[in-house]
């Protein structure tokens, strides 16, 4: 595997162009209608329930597999 190292002119040059593409894009649009701003909030509110209840069920069903071996070595210990 080759991995190339950059010389200090072409990292500055980089860095430069990276921020002539900052700099040149769009601004995010300001949202003027109120009902698109709560279907836009809403959506995200749900967005992310949908992603907590899916890390919920995860993780609860790995309860079952923990349980049982966290009991045995607590009682081991005890």
């Amino acid at each position: 595997m080759t991995q190339t190292v950059r010389h200090v002119s072409e990292t500055s040059g980089l860095v430069s162009e990276m921020r002539q593409m900052v700099q040149a894009g769009q601004p995010a649009p300001v949202v003027d209608d109120p009902d698109q701003l709560e279907r836009t909030v809403t959506a995200k509110v749900a967005t992310f329930l949908m992603v907590m209840l899916v890390a919920i069920i995860f993780a609860t069903s790995a309860v079952p597999d923990v349980g049982p071996s966290l009991a045995k070595v607590i009682q081991a210990h005890l």
